[in-house]
């Protein structure tokens, strides 16, 4: 069902916009969502890590852990097991940020936080981090973000692999470590 509504460019007094207005414009809006009651919110969650995660192994694949849920629009994130589940198909803006330090700050290392979907890396960045001025503090955030075409039902995690061992930050100021979505249609 699609509502009509009026805008006129000179509303200067409520009760008069129809006598001052010379050019009506008209609006179509969408009223309902796919289920009629109108007040449906758009899917979407954020969650963030609120504790360190140790990366023992290097050149290893560790599912990042987001604890965290801090809003969760459709039931559609498990904080239990940091997990998007989408319940309806369409396209999602996923995206997640990973804040990963080295237990070794003087060697060279690369980083790769990937988003999979039921086990499928779908998309990915690297970082590679050398050594830095230590008269500066520095972190590691790096960020995969895409949009994608999901299925109901789809698994959807983010993992993280380094060439050294090291820790990813918990989410405080400037130690980003975030997963969310939200879906577009």
């Amino acid at each position: 069902m699609a509502c009509f509504y009026k805008y006129s460019p000179n509303h200067q007094a409520q009760n008069n916009v129809q006598q001052k207005c010379k050019t009506d414009i008209n609006i179509k809006v969408k009223c309902n969502d796919d289920n009629g009651d109108g007040n449906r919110e758009t899917d979407s969650f954020r969650a963030v890590n609120d504790s360190p995660q140790q990366i023992e192994e290097a050149n290893t694949f560790y599912k990042v852990l987001f604890q965290d849920e801090q809003f969760d629009n459709g039931d559609i994130y498990n904080a239990n097991n940091s997990t998007f589940v989408p319940r309806r198909s369409g396209v999602y803006y996923v995206a997640g940020t990973v804040t990963f330090n080295a237990n070794d700050g003087t060697i060279p290392y690369r980083v790769r936080v990937e988003l999979r979907v039921n086990g499928v890396s779908v998309a990915a960045d690297n970082d590679f981090w050398d050594e830095i001025d230590n008269q500066f503090i520095y972190v590691n955030a790096i960020n995969v973000s895409t949009i994608l075409q999901l299925e109901a039902g789809d698994l959807v995690e983010v993992f993280l692999t380094s060439t050294a061992p090291g820790v990813i930050a918990e989410n405080v100021p400037d130690f980003s470590t975030r997963f969310e979505a939200a879906k577009f249609r």
